[in-house]
């Protein structure tokens, strides 16, 4: 069951609110910092707000006030707005990430996890939906990215956070507040988004999660012949720094200065105006540049379906959940050679780059070889057998029931220790 959308207001948590699980239904809370970033942790938590909804009454604990009618149209989701209850967390965090921003994103999330877990006997069961927050036992986690607290910042060279500088202040303070041990993580049912991911969260914490590639929405991805598709590149993805568009732009002007006349779309929401200023103004100086920025998703997936090539920026990506609907739309996608991504491109060595121009000399090696174009590309249907939606909610909701199944237990258990020995609680 997919609730409909509805324009109706966000329900707000008060004081005078009834308890989440008044109704018989296990109560959920969803930890998440903010939905309106519109990236692929939004992705993944979206799907799973839809996913958990059928079942249960659900809580969303975070930073922001998001518009989920809104969001339901930009990641084409069906998140019933009238049955979430959106709580914000405290005061603290919640005016630092509306007046900084991203700029202490770390301790943000280390403010919205200890909030979650003073709250957590308010719920039958908390969700992190970013990343490994100190929630104690009995929680569902799934990490994009480890913050690995409890290790030195030494190893964490291409973390996404570059505000924290190794055995800092900050860092230390950070980690004092999220209350993080590697004793509840590995207690905890862990999921990562990619096998790279999960290796990196192995490494800081001594335990393997269980890979939960996100979900991706093939639905309106049609597999347009290929000679009826411009000879252009689409990106996809927030214009931030660590998308290096910049860099993706380059690598445009050297393909076509290796005689190729292609052009280049830049899509996604704006995180960072001073890099879509510097971005703008090289866009403004190449007509096979546009800078489009965020676009309604029937729009985007016109581009997609209508180009032969995609190209992605960001270095040691986590997973790349742009990247995987650069390939559902039937592009070839083009991709820095390390971090999670090279598993949706199925490790074709052709398709990874290790510099721009490394890139340029791939591309250009595909361009002149029709043949090999075709060979390259994935279809829909693949993209959805490996990374679908319906494959991410069903193991989603399984691994949220048997966490509950798993609380109850031990809960059960912990009464019946009481009764059996009433005398070793009466001091």
């Amino acid at each position: 069951m997919s609730p409909g959308e509805t324009d109706a207001s966000v329900a707000r948590y008060d004081e005078t609110t009834s308890e989440p699980g008044d109704s018989g239904s296990a109560s959920v809370a969803v930890i998440h910092m903010d939905l309106m970033s519109k990236g692929g942790g939004e992705a993944v938590a979206m799907n799973a707000l839809e996913a958990l909804q059928a079942e249960y009454d659900v809580t969303l604990i975070t930073l922001t006030d998001p518009d989920i009618p809104a969001l339901n149209d930009f990641f084409n989701t069906e998140v019933d707005a009238e049955a979430l209850t959106v709580r914000r967390a405290g005061v603290l965090a919640p005016t630092m990430h509306e007046t900084f921003g991203l700029k202490y994103y770390i301790l943000q999330n280390a403010l919205l996890g200890r909030y979650a877990r003073r709250h957590a006997d308010e719920f039958d069961l908390l969700v992190s939906t970013i990343n490994e927050l100190g929630l104690e036992t009995d929680s569902v986690q799934y990490v994009h990215f480890p913050f690995d607290w409890t290790v030195s910042c030494a190893d964490r060279d291409h973390i996404f956070h570059p505000t924290v500088e190794d055995d800092s202040w900050y860092e230390r303070l950070c980690t004092r507040v999220a209350g993080v041990s590697r004793r509840d993580i590995r207690a905890n049912t862990l999921f990562a988004n990619s096998q790279w991911t999960a290796d990196v969260v192995e490494d800081a914490y001594g335990t393997k999660p269980e890979v939960l590639h996100p979900p991706i929405d093939t639905s309106e991805f049609v597999n347009l012949p290929w000679e009826e598709r411009e000879d252009g590149f689409v990106t996809v993805g927030r214009i931030e720094r660590s998308k290096r568009i910049v860099e993706m732009i380059r690598v445009v002007d050297g393909v076509r200065e290796r005689g190729h006349d292609v052009h280049f779309h830049v899509i996604g929401p704006t995180v960072d105006e001073e890099y879509r200023e510097e971005v703008a103004a090289m866009a403004a100086e190449r007509e096979y540049v546009e800078l489009e920025g965020e676009v309604p998703r029937s729009e985007l997936v016109e581009r997609i379906c209508t180009h032969k090539y995609g190209i992605h920026g960001k270095e040691y990506e986590h997973f790349g959940m742009a990247v995987a609907e650069l390939a559902a739309g039937g592009t070839v996608p083009f991709i820095p050679s390390n971090g999670g991504q090279h598993a949706i491109v199925r490790d074709e060595e052709l398709l990874m780059y290790d510099s721009p121009e490394d890139a340029v000399e791939k591309i250009v090696h595909v361009l002149e070889d029709e043949s090999l174009q075709r060979e390259l590309r994935m279809s829909t249907r693949e993209i959805e057998r490996r990374f679908g939606r319906r494959r991410f909610k069903r193991e989603f909701r399984g691994a949220v029931a048997g966490a509950l199944a798993q609380s109850r237990a031990g809960e059960r258990e912990r009464t019946a220790a009481v009764v059996s020995n009433p005398a070793s609680n009466e001091n």
